[in-house]
């Protein structure tokens, strides 16, 4: 008898790992197949009118662009006057949220005239300051619910004086220069967090 009852335990625990297994082999699937995305498009442009610009590039102001009070004549710089003068960053073409960073390069402000070269530095000093049209601090991004999808930088060009200041020779020698002003235009993947 006591050999029939560990006869029947081992038959019982070999018919309960069948069930076992073959239940396990019901359950157990394999799917085989491709998930495809799509890359988010990226062009993001810098423009001044038409002209498509670099990350950096080097802005000239022309006559436009310096609109001064009576005692300055529109169309040139003089101490104490300023030029204004746009750049747009746009990236409608792009299908992701845009930082960006903008700077001037006051220390590499040149001025040229007749092909040479004119020293900027002395007591008056030019200074180029960054803001958006409204006049408000750069904000630093653009978002793709934005309609359009674009900044403009306002790029003010002045030249430090007061009324009253003696005549500084190198304002003198300044005179019919041209002055450009070096911009660093960087344009990045603004990265979600969960």
């Amino acid at each position: 008898m006591k050999g029939n009852k560990k006869i029947l335990i081992i038959a019982v625990l070999l018919l309960l790992i069948a069930v076992t297994y073959g239940t396990y082999a019901i359950y157990k699937t394999s799917v085989a197949g491709n998930a495809t995305v799509t890359a988010a498009a990226w062009e993001v442009q810098f423009k001044n009118g038409e002209t498509q610009l670099q990350d950096s590039y080097t802005l000239t102001f022309g006559a436009t662009d310096c609109q001064n009070n009576a005692h300055v004549a529109d169309g040139v710089i003089a101490p104490g006057a300023t030029c204004t003068k746009d750049i747009t960053l746009l990236a409608t073409g792009t299908q992701v949220d845009v930082t960006y960073e903008v700077s001037a390069d006051n220390a590499g402000i040149t001025a040229t005239k007749n092909s040479t070269s004119v020293d900027t530095t002395g007591a008056n000093e030019f200074t180029a300051t960054l803001t958006n049209t409204s006049g408000t601090a750069l904000d630093g991004q653009i978002l793709m619910s934005e309609n359009p999808m674009s900044e403009t930088i306002r790029v003010t060009l002045t030249w430090a004086g007061t009324e009253g200041e003696t005549v500084d020779p190198k304002d003198t020698a300044l005179a019919g220069a041209t002055i450009t002003v070096p911009l660093t235009l960087t344009a990045k993947q603004m990265v979600a967090t969960p």
